[in-house]
């Protein structure tokens, strides 16, 4: 196979759901603290596209399906030490450190918008509001904090609703944006230094599909 000529790599519906899904979270961070519903918006597209992009990883194309590009954790650590040695072994789709990169992005955006619904509904909005986990989580939350008042459990519970203080939910979220920013910070420069080492351009793979076939 001549290395020269690229092949179709990302379908249509890869390209497009990772691009938007990177606007979608850069929204998310921007308006968190100033444009609420505007955050709450982009949150819900961010969850949409981890769904599809999910099931596509087991409906797809070859090369978006999970089966392609997860690897044993021994062949993404040879990958990286190969990485840094300038001599790695070339994959058409995803690599396997990449490939791992996927899950755990996937993963830690799924728990960033649970969160951030369960938050939101904590505050009488979403699909969460009045659900019988929220509940759950201020009874134990309202039970711990008698506790530490030496109440024995019988201080005042705070008030249901939207007038509720703070959500338990709420550290948790802010937990995974930051596990998120640092994996994201990994990830691009994982794109760079792949990109480097295999003299390919991985960012505009991802806008035209198409990669060398082999490096």
């Amino acid at each position: 196979m001549n290395e020269n000529v690229p092949v179709k790599v990302w379908d249509l519906f890869v390209r497009f759901s990772h691009w938007t899904l990177v606007a979608a979270v850069a929204t998310a961070l921007a308006t968190a603290e100033e444009i609420r519903w505007v955050h709450t918006r982009a949150g819900y597209l961010v969850s949409a596209l981890v769904v599809l992009r999910i099931f596509w990883g087991f409906a797809g194309t070859r090369h978006a399906r999970f089966s392609d590009f997860v690897y044993p954790p021994s062949e993404a650590f040879s990958y990286l030490k190969g990485l840094v040695s300038g001599r790695p072994k070339h994959y058409v789709g995803h690599n396997p450190a990449g490939g791992w990169m996927v899950l755990f992005l996937l993963s830690v955006l799924l728990g960033v918008t649970l969160t951030g619904m369960l938050t939101y509904g904590d505050k009488g909005f979403g699909p969460f509001a009045g659900s019988d986990i929220i509940t759950t989580a201020h009874a134990d939350d309202d039970r711990h904090e008698s506790e530490e008042k030496g109440d024995q459990g019988h201080g005042r519970i705070r008030p249901e609703g939207p007038a509720r203080g703070e959500s338990p939910w709420q550290d948790i979220h802010e937990t995974l944006v930051g596990i998120l920013l640092f994996l994201v910070a990994v990830h691009v420069i994982g794109v760079l230094a792949s990109s480097y080492v295999h003299r390919e351009n991985l960012i505009k793979s991802m806008i035209n599909g198409k990669k060398p076939a082999r490096r």
